[in-house]
């Protein structure tokens, strides 16, 4: 075979990989005898979705629609807005083991705060087929702590192929607790000194920006980079999203935030239902996985199943990420665990917001997470109760596009299985 024709077959094969993970061109979808589901829960009748485009034309009972218009029978099963994880690092961690493969931490000093994970992100990943054949449809992707207190500022991606960046400036990422004590020398008391000299230098620096170009300005401790990445938080543009576990630290950094006028969003809170009603008063709302439920350290040893509840129950908003370790590769495990703080007397509605609705509100995408006349078709068709654990989509949709559920994992699969039977 000569050298030419090797290469249009590698072309071609390459070529079809490709489209194996893309979708249709946004078209007209009836969505038939659908059992929506909601922070009201699901409902007990049927009803029909109209798809024109990316987004939802209307909702009604025996819609009719034109010859055009594919027609999918969701058979009076449930049908959710595809679900949000609020931590993982999808697209910029593909084989955990293989450094080359890992964007989302950098070991220089001088890139903390100002490392941007949107521009690590790999929309060709093969973690992304396989969440999204799972049901999940959006998710907010962290850095994590490299070389300083800030890991960088996190971005909201959707899981399809097309405008895959929601938001490329979600929040800023920093870890207080243990981790951030480690990176600060071994004591709390030095993060927190050091958070707080970041920011008093970033409002001296957004003063002072000429005198500081001239030469004529005292040295930060952070590099002009990290500064200007951090002139939004300061402007409460961008809010702070620390990484906190123990109730007593949960409570300096609210009371940090407020001293110093800043947004805030508080990822962990292992003891946050010990001081809920201060985190709702302070409307600072929480990522963290409800489905923890035993210590791994000494600053979580007050975890408890019940956190959601009590969180909910006291009027914080509630994110979710799910199953630890797993919350990149198996992000979709998230709706697992929404299902357990449910078990754990979590309102079902309330586990629904936690991966729809209340992202969409904190991250500012006013048009996702309900299926509401004029909102994004980002629709999954499920099997069964999208919280029940055996449950599994039929349809899954991003923004108008019905995408496959084939995936690496499941050409991988069928490829071995289909040898174990001969």
């Amino acid at each position: 075979m000569n050298r030419v024709k090797t290469r249009s077959i590698l072309a071609m094969a390459l070529l079809g990989l490709f489209f194996s993970n893309t979708a249709a061109v946004a078209e007209s979808i009836l969505i038939k005898n659908a059992r929506i589901v909601s922070t009201q829960g699901i409902s007990e009748t049927s009803t029909d979705i109209l798809i024109d485009g990316e987004t939802i034309a209307k909702i009604g009972i025996d819609l009719i629609s034109d010859e055009d218009t594919r027609i999918i029978d969701a058979k009076d099963k449930p049908v959710s807005a595809g679900f949000f994880n609020a931590d993982t690092q999808i697209g910029v961690r593909e084989v955990s083991s293989v450094k080359s493969t890992v964007d989302a931490s950098a070991d220089n000093s001088k890139i903390t705060a100002s490392l941007r994970i949107v521009d690590s992100f790999n929309p060709s990943s093969v973690v992304i087929p396989y969440n999204r054949s799972m049901g999940l449809t959006h998710s907010l992707i962290q850095p994590s702590n490299g070389a300083g207190l800030f890991a960088g500022i996190a971005s909201v991606v959707n899981l399809g192929m097309n405008n895959s960046v929601n938001v490329k400036e979600a929040a800023m990422v920093v870890s207080l607790g243990e981790s951030g004590s480690a990176m600060a020398g071994g004591s709390r008391s030095a993060a927190m000194a050091m958070l707080r000299e970041a920011i008093e230098d970033t409002r001296d620096y957004a003063k002072n920006k000429s005198n500081y170009n001239a030469g004529n300005r005292r040295d930060y401790a952070l590099s002009r980079h990290d500064l200007e990445a951090l002139i939004p938080v300061v402007q409460r543009r961008l809010p702070l999203l620390v990484n906190v576990e123990r109730a007593v630290d949960i409570e300096r950094v609210l009371a940090f935030a407020k001293e110093y006028r800043l947004s805030l969003i508080l990822k962990g809170v292992s003891e946050g239902w010990r001081i809920a009603d201060k985190i709702a008063d302070a409307k600072v709302p929480v990522i963290f996985d409800p489905i923890n439920n035993l210590p791994s350290s000494y600053e979580t040893l007050g975890t408890r199943l019940d956190n959601a509840k009590i969180l909910s129950d006291a009027g914080v908003t509630i994110m979710f990420t799910g199953m630890g370790w797993q919350n990149t590769h198996n992000a979709y495990l998230v709706r697992q665990s929404a299902g357990n703080a449910v078990s754990n007397g979590l309102p079902y509605g309330a586990a629904i917001a936690a991966i729809t609705t209340n992202p969409a509100k904190i991250f500012g995408l006013p048009n996702y997470g309900a299926i509401e006349e004029g909102k994004e078709a980002s629709l999954v068709v499920w099997s069964g109760d999208p919280l029940e654990v055996m449950s599994n989509p039929r349809h899954v949709l991003v923004n108008g596009q019905e995408y496959g559920l084939e995936s690496r994992s499941t050409r991988l699969r069928d490829r071995y299985f289909n040898k174990l039977k001969k």
